[in-house]
């Protein structure tokens, strides 16, 4: 043996016929396999890479901001317990003469905002009460409502507007004697919360009309033509 250089059994080589070192045959299903493990660890290797060169170079993108949603609209029925709607008109110009209607109904909606409220109220005119069955029978009659061609008046609204603070007007069209005219008037709310008979706000108000643009227009001489509505309205929110 030559010094310094070891022996060809113990390095795993084989020698031929003249003594010369020859590589251990390897099998080539073993070479395919090792091959195919290096090209699988070096495709991972390269999607890290490549993962993680995008990661650290591509723009950062701020998320869009959302805005929080505005408040849902709420619909309130009337709670006709708590409500009132009554009228004055002159008597032989010396004194108002008072009366009310027992049996309404209706609703309004409060938006988010004046613009996107609504409010709808039917009355029932055979219940007017003056606190007379004679005087009240003789309105139900043809001199005055009428009842029985016209048993409701109603009315709509078509715009409602914030006069700033609590105060609101609000326009629409009132039907009444079967005539229909457009009106506008302010209300005030009196107050919107949740209470233990569920969540409710309140308004009131009044506007007046000329009965006579309306078609009753008997006894001009006892009757003052212009009739004042005034009105106090509570309301449940549905489902509340």
């Amino acid at each position: 043996m030559v010094p310094g250089f070891a022996h060809p059994a113990s390095t795993g080589l084989s020698t031929g016929s003249a003594g010369v070192p020859l590589l251990r045959t390897i099998q080539p299903p073993t070479i395919l396999s090792t091959m195919r493990t290096l090209l699988s660890v070096a495709a991972a290797s390269a999607v890290s890479i490549a993962v993680a060169v995008a990661a650290t170079y591509a723009p950062s993108v701020a998320a869009e901001p959302t805005s929080a949603p505005g408040p849902a609209a709420t619909t309130y029925a009337f709670d006709t317990g708590h409500s009132t709607v009554m009228f004055r008109c002159k008597h032989l110009d010396v004194n108002y003469q008072w009366g009310r209607f027992d049996k309404f109904d209706g609703s309004f909606t409060l938006g988010d905002d004046a613009a996107s409220s609504q409010v709808s109220v039917k009355v029932e005119a055979d219940s007017v009460n003056t606190n007379s069955k004679d005087r009240d029978k003789h309105l139900r009659g043809p001199d005055f409502f009428d009842t029985k061609q016209f048993p409701e008046m109603t009315f709509e609204s078509t715009k409602v507007a914030s006069k700033g603070g609590d105060v609101f007007t609000i326009a629409g069209d009132l039907t009444l004697h079967g005539v229909k005219k457009s009106i506008t008037f302010d209300v005030t709310k009196i107050g919107e919360k949740d209470t233990r008979m569920g969540r409710r706000a309140g308004f009131e108000g009044q506007f007046e009309i000329d009965r006579n643009d309306y078609g009753i227009d008997i006894y001009p001489d006892t009757l003052g033509k212009t009739v004042r509505m005034i009105f106090a309205i509570e309301g449940v929110a549905k489902g509340s």
